[in-house]
């Protein structure tokens, strides 16, 4: 009997292994019955051992870590890149060059296919712009067929994800003709592991902060893939992980709650991760801890169109998000792995 593509074993690596995102790769990737993680990369910790850094892995992963070379991987199935923004675009050709590989960007290199938003929003020139009409952007619900045929596919910023995932529906119909406000409110896992000065206990613990309005490096991402003008102001919040986003919309063509209704039901009733909360039940970041889910919500008050998305930034917002793509581009079943109930404690 000729062997099934979901009996096939597929072989991993994973680039910065030993940060937030790469360590809940590592976390989902370890259930995961078509995928075994055969290289671990990392620029700072090369040499050591992952399980020094998280010894609960002693047991399962004795796997060290190495300095990521592009030209070492042609022996993987698919290569996460869970990289600093800036880095990848310099490999990306490398990378794509090796005929049985695929690829998962997690940085902003490849998120846009407007080069001049990239370069005014990460303040670096791109090595490879004649790559980004090639790689898709990496939310299913919305590029499901062209991640599926993609080698490369660069996963979307965390916020972005909220907001887009949000607002799609409404953007795409066309009924989106006034001014857009979001209000997003992000865990302190958002901004990465990398020692900062906002992200400290003291500064984060007890208080809640406004930054970036305006010019936050996700609102082109947003823009480019809604087709629309948005003001966005995030802010940073005292707790691990989760986002919520508040999004206020001027109703000027006068749209009733169940007509909004009908549209994301259209767009998302058979989506797997999008749960449409229906009546008041308000997103909580404790509704999708810890899972792929998005969990939304509509109101209609007065002349304003409110939408509530939350998502765990962590999963949603990378990770999982970039295992449910890797299951479209190998020819599994897209929800492997991640059809778990989420934390709610």
């Amino acid at each position: 009997m000729a062997q099934s593509k979901n009996d096939v074993m597929f072989q991993v690596g994973i680039v910065g292994a030993n940060g937030y995102t790469g360590i809940e790769l590592i976390r989902i990737l370890d259930r995961h019955p078509n995928v075994s993680i055969k290289k671990v990369f990392s620029h700072s910790t090369a040499g050591q051992n992952l399980a020094d850094i998280y010894p609960y892995l002693k047991n399962k992963y004795p796997l060290t870590l190495d300095t990521f070379n592009p030209n070492t991987v042609a022996d993987l199935d698919m290569l996460f890149l869970a990289v600093p923004n800036g880095t990848s675009h310099q490999y990306m050709k490398t990378l794509l060059n090796h005929p049985n590989l695929k690829i998962i960007d997690l940085s902003a290199d490849f998120r846009f296919k407007n080069v001049k938003n990239y370069e005014k929003y990460y303040k670096v020139i791109h090595e490879s712009p004649n790559l980004l009409p090639q790689i898709p952007y990496g939310i299913p619900e919305l590029y499901r067929k062209e991640i599926k045929s993609a080698k490369a596919c660069s996963n979307p910023g965390c916020y972005a994800t909220s907001v887009i995932l949000g607002l799609y529906p409404l953007a795409k119909e066309g009924k989106i003709t006034g001014s857009v406000i979001v209000d997003s409110k992000s865990g302190v896992t958002g901004a990465g592991r990398t020692l900062k000065e906002s992200s400290l206990y003291c500064e984060a613990n007890e208080s809640i902060t406004a930054y970036q309005t305006g010019i936050h490096r996700h609102l082109p991402e947003m823009e480019e893939n809604l087709g629309i003008k948005l003001l966005f102001s995030p802010h940073l919040t005292p707790m691990n992980r989760g986002i919520l986003s508040s999004i206020y919309i001027e109703n000027k063509q006068n749209l009733t709650k169940s007509q909004i209704l009908e549209i994301y039901q259209n767009y998302y009733g058979k989506e797997p991760f999008i749960t449409l909360l229906t009546d008041e039940k308000m997103p909580t970041t404790k509704y999708v801890k810890g899972s792929n889910s998005c969990a939304i919500n509509i109101q209609v008050i007065e002349d304003k169109i409110i939408i509530f998305s939350a998502i765990d930034n962590l999963i949603k917002g990378a990770s999982g998000q970039a295992i449910q793509s890797m299951n479209l581009m190998l020819g599994l079943k897209e929800t492997t792995v991640l059809d778990t109930l989420p934390l709610y404690i």
